[in-house]
């Protein structure tokens, strides 16, 4: 039974490898714009995700009932809940591959010399071996009747905690809450995992560029604004 339980195991994680790098080669802006989202605010993220997670069910009665007020709508019901269904685990994956990045960033770093997509793969890496040990050490412990079922709780409830914060951060990201133009490898605002983390905030203004003072500024209806000459210096011009 311990063999069939890592045996497990590691097909699970050979599987999220798999899933991860699909999504990071086809959806790479969607899944560091959840990690963003997760890293910055995990808090808001977690009751995020408790909040979807209790309006999951209710969402799928809605849509079944709305589907039931037409004869086509009645037919199209399976349709509605098997792409409800869809929408649902694949938020979850998401969210779950996104929190599996941060977690790996904050243990292993980004890594000096390295594109940022190698950065995102490495973290991915880490933060699935990470996720991945927890169960590893509940299945070795599963021979000690007590410890096993301690060990158990623990992995579950670490990873219903790593799916409530990802699906929360899939949701903010989604609406809007947060930025979806991200800088891997920029992080600012938080912690996770105890490790301080920076999200830097975009450049506004070029590196040439020098201020203008306002206060020697005319606005004209035809150019717009143009400069107007110091008192000072018309002074020292005409002397």
């Amino acid at each position: 039974m311990l063999t069939a339980a890592l045996v497990a195991v590691a097909g699970t994680f050979a599987i999220g490898m798999i899933i991860g790098l699909v999504v990071l080669m086809t959806a790479e802006d969607a899944l560091l714009a959840v990690a963003k989202s997760a890293a910055r605010d995990v808090g808001g993220s977690f009751w995020a995700g408790v909040l979807a997670q209790l309006l999951a069910v209710p969402a799928l009665v809605v849509l079944l009932i709305a589907c039931a007020v037409t004869i086509i709508g009645i037919l199209a019901m399976p349709i509605a809940a098997l792409a409800w269904a869809l929408a649902l685990s694949g938020a979850v994956t998401l969210g779950v591959l996104a929190v599996a990045m941060v977690i790996g960033r904050a243990i292993a770093g980004r890594g000096a010399g390295v594109t940022e997509r190698s950065a995102a793969l490495r973290g991915l890496t880490v933060g699935l071996v990470a996720l991945s040990l927890v169960w590893f050490g509940a299945a070795l412990a599963s021979r000690l009747p007590l410890l096993g079922a301690v060990a158990r709780l623990v992995a579950v409830s670490f990873s219903w905690a790593v799916a409530t914060v990802g699906l929360g951060a899939v949701v903010k990201s989604r609406i809007g809450v947060s930025r979806l133009s991200v800088q891997f490898g920029r992080f600012g605002g938080s912690t996770f995992g105890g490790h301080a983390t920076t999200w830097g905030a975009p450049n506004r203004t070029g590196v040439n560029e020098t201020p203008i003072p306002v206060s020697w500024q005319t606005p004209t209806p035809v150019q717009g604004v143009v400069a107007v000459p110091r008192p000072g210096a018309e002074r020292s011009a005409d002397g």
